[in-house]
């Protein structure tokens, strides 16, 4: 991939940065703003996780843990990627880092360039995960649906004798009677035949 589709990849992007405000990130969050993101920036952080932010950079501090971890908590519950910007020459902070588990950790010493690329493989990886947990919530409900059709055929092979294909056919029919899909006519066998 070149470097214009690496940062078209940011197009959009909702970003939040806490950080101690300085000279160097208004400038950082301009350039976000030229390639594309909606970068916006405040100090201190809160415990609660920016309303539509898809991506954060939070500068760690030991004297605001109290803060972090909740807010890193809401992060992991909503899957939202957080990159910690710690002062890697303070090995205070390593024992936080290791409880709060960012998804990247960067200099707090801003470097654009640096700091630009790991947002594009954190953002990247995010992006990969979030597919990956659809795909597998898509792959469970295609198991559960599966799995009810199978015990409304069993019920209705028991309740009325028939073998599978009949007790198919059976609720193939009936869902195009009443112009209602198999899973909920499998639902609505079930219900009826085990309450009676």
């Amino acid at each position: 991939m070149n470097e214009p589709s690496l940062l078209k990849t940011l197009a959009g992007v909702r970003l939040h940065i806490f950080h101690p405000d300085s000279q160097s990130v208004r400038a950082f969050c301009a350039s976000l703003t030229q390639i594309g993101c909606h970068a916006q920036h405040s100090w201190p952080p809160v415990a609660e996780r920016p309303a539509d932010a898809q991506l954060l950079l939070v500068a760690i501090e030991n004297h605001h843990e109290a803060v972090l971890t909740p807010l890193f908590r809401s992060l992991q519950q909503h899957h939202t990627p957080v990159i910690a910007l710690a002062n890697c020459h303070d090995a205070r902070l390593f024992p936080l880092l290791m409880k709060l588990q960012p998804a990247a950790i960067a200099e707090r010493e801003l470097n654009p360039v640096a700091l630009i690329v790991q947002i594009i493989g954190t953002w990247q990886s995010a992006q990969q995960n979030a597919q990956l947990r659809g795909e597998l919530q898509a792959r469970q409900q295609r198991k559960l649906r599966n799995e009810r059709l199978a015990q409304a055929k069993g019920v209705l092979m028991q309740t009325f004798g028939l073998d599978e294909s009949g007790a198919y056919r059976f609720m193939r029919t009936e869902a195009m009677n009443t112009r209602s899909s198999l899973e909920f006519t499998a639902e609505r066998v079930i219900s009826q035949l085990q309450k009676g």
